[in-house]
């Protein structure tokens, strides 16, 4: 039995890795810091029937803080932002941002309590804006449609390759 060449082994050890990232991601524990060091913004991105809006780019940002975090809304519109504040933050306005709307709340925790998770809520509505008889069509019908000329273009190739060949055969002879 021989030695596996190096290139394979390479292989083996990115698919090992990458299966082990996937599979078992570290927890958000590792990431975190005390209690007393934590302040979670969470809550729901709707629209005005009350429907979770997916995939919405959530931006939450503390006064302290340089630079916004960001979160991502779930399939039911759920989103969840973990700050970084200290036992001196407390007060502290933070806002969100999403969908071009910004509401504001205050850090509302009690410093002396290291125990109780530091959470505020913000909910969102969206209001879609009314259109006038806008139609267009949706991303799919462009792939389908993108999907027929290629196998049309490709059915047309093969047929006149096909000729071609025969052709040529035929003037050899």
């Amino acid at each position: 039995m021989g030695v596996m060449p190096v290139q394979y082994l390479v292989y083996v050890v990115a698919v090992i890795f990458g299966g082990w990232l996937t599979l078992l991601p570290p927890s958000q524990v590792f990431a975190t810091h005390e209690n007393d060091h934590r302040f979670v913004v969470e809550g729901h991105i709707t629209d005005s029937n009350g429907n979770g809006i997916p995939n919405v780019k959530v931006f939450v940002r503390a006064e302290v803080l340089e630079a916004a975090v960001t979160a991502f809304s779930d399939p039911s519109g759920f989103y969840s932002a973990l700050l970084h504040l200290h036992d001196a933050d407390a007060g502290m306005q933070v806002t969100v941002t999403a969908l071009g709307e910004t509401e504001s709340i205050t850090a509302d925790f009690d410093p002396e309590d290291k125990t109780t998770p530091r959470r505020g809520m913000v909910n969102m509505i969206y209001t879609v804006p009314e259109q006038e008889n806008v139609t267009t069509g949706s991303d799919s019908d462009a792939y389908l449609t993108w999907a027929i000329v290629a196998l049309g273009a490709g059915v047309s190739f093969g047929v006149l390759a096909r000729r071609w060949s025969r052709r040529r055969r035929t003037q050899s002879r």
